[in-house]
């Protein structure tokens, strides 16, 4: 049996001088002054771990009593690992000390004292075996080319592998995001938000309708921050978006629809893959954005569609290998993104169950959303 936690981020190792705590109390001290951060060491023993049956000066911190046990850490302190969490900034912190053969029933029992809703931090390699957090880390010490046997039957499933010298790591720690009780990696990716269109059924332009208090694309760009480094606007009135203070690039012809958009927007972006969202979509699900980025490797784009089949080309994702058959479709006079499926190779991915997604398409799905 495997258990998820989405709003945990586990951090392994390879070698035992990869600065996995530094790692942890890092992300602590940057969650912990705006949610609840609870910090988590795990540690797995085999029957002939020494240190373990009393150690050499018979402490609690080099005992296990039992099959597991699970510790809460009172002070905050530089000599251990629990201590350095709790002083970095963790509102609680626990360590589980359990038997290999116990793994499961340890990670259990942790578990139900961590919410859904709190910000999870943990330091445990074999865990992963057990339970699929919102990433997995693992760090490796530079230059050293053996690794733990633990670490070795789980590094395939990490989310990231990164690599420490001694004072800093080749991925930093503030990359690993915490974003609606999820964990997610920052991509290395853009978006490009599609302003361009008439609104003709909506009868003014959806971007700038004001919710909560602020114009649309303000809201979305807004959400995106989060997740990307880099935000294009695709908007032929350039001058109603220069409040947003990102780059505009208009359509290399208007009146082409969002293929267009699409088209003339992907070569200003700095990466090549891009996550292309509309200007009509005020809620974004940014871990399913960062599951169709990660869902992109061999392939030119990635295009989720709803239990009705209906596909959604407006959140989606496009490699800059889309231009050339973009561009060739409309000029032989097509506008439907729809074409792209036969020149390019694509992902199709269903979108999960819920009620985030929507279109603000018409007037009376504005007074809707405003209802609300």
């Amino acid at each position: 049996m495997m258990f998820h936690k989405k709003n945990l981020i586990l951090i392994g190792s390879a070698a035992r001088k990869a600065g996995k705590t530094s790692f942890a109390c890092r992300i602590i001290l940057r969650y912990a002054p705006f949610t609840e951060v609870v910090g988590i060491k795990i540690t797995t023993i085999k029957d002939d771990d020494p240190g373990f049956h009393g150690g050499k000066d018979g402490s609690k911190y080099h005992s296990l009593e039992g099959r597991y046990q699970i510790l809460e850490e009172t002070v905050p302190s530089d000599d251990n690992d629990t201590g350095r969490m709790l002083k970095g900034g963790a509102g609680r912190v626990y360590w589980l000390k359990v038997r290999r053969e116990y793994l499961k029933e340890g990670i259990e029992a942790l578990l139900d004292r961590i919410p859904d809703n709190v910000c999870a931090v943990a330091e445990g390699t074999s865990a992963r075996s057990i339970v699929e957090p919102g990433v997995f880390i693992v760090l490796g010490e530079k230059n050293k080319r053996s690794m733990k046997d633990s670490c070795a039957a789980v590094i395939h499933l990490a989310d990231k592998v990164a690599t420490f010298d001694g004072r800093t790591w080749d991925f930093p720690p503030e990359d690993c995001l915490f974003i609606d009780n999820e964990w997610m990696i920052r991509p290395k990716a853009s978006a490009i938000v599609l302003a361009g269109g008439d609104s003709r059924r909506m009868g003014r332009d959806k971007g700038l309708l004001p919710v909560e208090g602020k114009p649309m694309i303000a809201l979305i760009v807004s959400q995106l921050k989060n997740l990307f480094d880099e935000i294009v606007i695709s908007a032929n009135k350039t001058d109603d978006y220069r409040f947003l203070g990102l780059e505009i690039v208009p359509d290399l012809k208007p009146g082409q629809g969002p293929l267009m958009g699409i088209a003339s927007s992907l070569p200003h972006s700095k990466n090549d893959v891009n996550f292309v969202v509309a200007c009509d979509i005020p809620y974004l699900k940014l871990s399913f954005a960062s599951r169709l980025i990660k869902l992109a490797d061999g392939y030119d784009m990635v295009l989720p569609y709803a239990e009705d089949q209906k596909y959604e080309p407006l959140f989606a994702v496009y490699r800059k290998s889309t231009i050339e058959p973009a561009l060739n479709i409309l000029k032989r006079g097509g506008r439907s993104i729809i074409e792209l499926l036969d020149y390019v190779k694509v992902n199709l991915v269903k979108i999960p169950e819920g009620s985030w997604y929507r279109n603000i398409n018409t007037a009376s799905d504005y007074r809707n959303l405003s209802a609300k």
